[in-house]
């Protein structure tokens, strides 16, 4: 189930995001849960048929946290290395992003990931009577799921500034993602707010374009904006929410 989630980007401008519902979730969980199932017998028979005997009750030690391993370093290290999918959500056509709509980073996605098991028990619950769909983990790790819109160009910036963290980069690659969906005073006004930031943490690098009078020209060339254009596969037909 896709629906519309408003969301405060800049300067508390609203942006329209296509969050993910409790059911589209729930499915991309379903495939996430039965890899990690498929990996977890895998290890199981290694640990049981290819450790060696004579670590005895060590083999136990092992199995366990060999699990916790898979639980755990699945979500986080794919969420990480693909800008916030699993297969799971791959399939699904989900993406993890930053509250903002930005990209989340990597303490983002280890946090929300180690409040996965208590969401077994309460995630649908939050998820339910939250406008955004988020689980717990998402409130405290400032994260939404949102669906991916196939197609479209995603946004990454080619320069990072001195001084900037992932706060500022995410409302960054936010604003250039959504700037042909605001008025043009709007892109115009977050533009110069960003400008702000540049002055304020990089100011060499506004100083080089000043001469340039429109800021989103300005903004565009200091901070070299990406494009990538993301193409989900299909829903594969098929936990805890993803």
């Amino acid at each position: 189930m896709e629906s519309a989630g408003a969301v405060l980007g800049l300067d508390n401008i609203r942006l329209e995001l296509p969050v993910a519902g409790v059911g589209s979730r729930i499915l991309a969980a379903a495939v996430d849960s039965l890899i990690i199932a498929v990996a977890a017998v895998a290890w199981a028979v290694v640990a049981f048929f290819v450790l060696p005997s004579s670590l005895g009750d060590w083999r136990w030690a092992i199995l366990i946290l060999g699990f916790f391993a898979l639980d755990q370093g699945y979500f986080v290290i794919s969420e990480a290395a693909t800008r916030g999918r699993t297969l799971g959500k791959t399939a699904v056509g989900l993406r993890v992003v930053a509250r903002d709509g930005g990209t989340a980073d990597v303490p983002a996605f280890l946090l929300r990931n180690l409040l996965r098991e208590v969401d077994v028990l309460i995630g649908v619950f939050f998820m339910a009577l939250d406008p955004l769909a988020r689980r717990l983990g998402d409130r405290l790790a400032g994260t939404l799921v949102i669906h991916e819109e196939t197609g479209k160009a995603e946004i990454s910036l080619g320069r990072i500034p001195p001084g900037w963290g992932a706060r500022e980069v995410a409302l960054a690659e936010a604003f250039f993602a959504r700037v042909s969906e605001l008025e043009p005073d709007q892109s115009r006004f977050l533009a110069r707010r960003l400008l702000a930031l540049l002055e304020r943490d990089a100011p060499d690098l506004v100083e080089r374009d000043r001469a340039d009078a429109d800021p989103l020209g300005v903004l565009a060339s200091v901070l070299e904006p990406r494009t990538e254009t993301a193409t989900p596969p299909e829903a594969t037909p098929l936990g805890s929410p993803s």
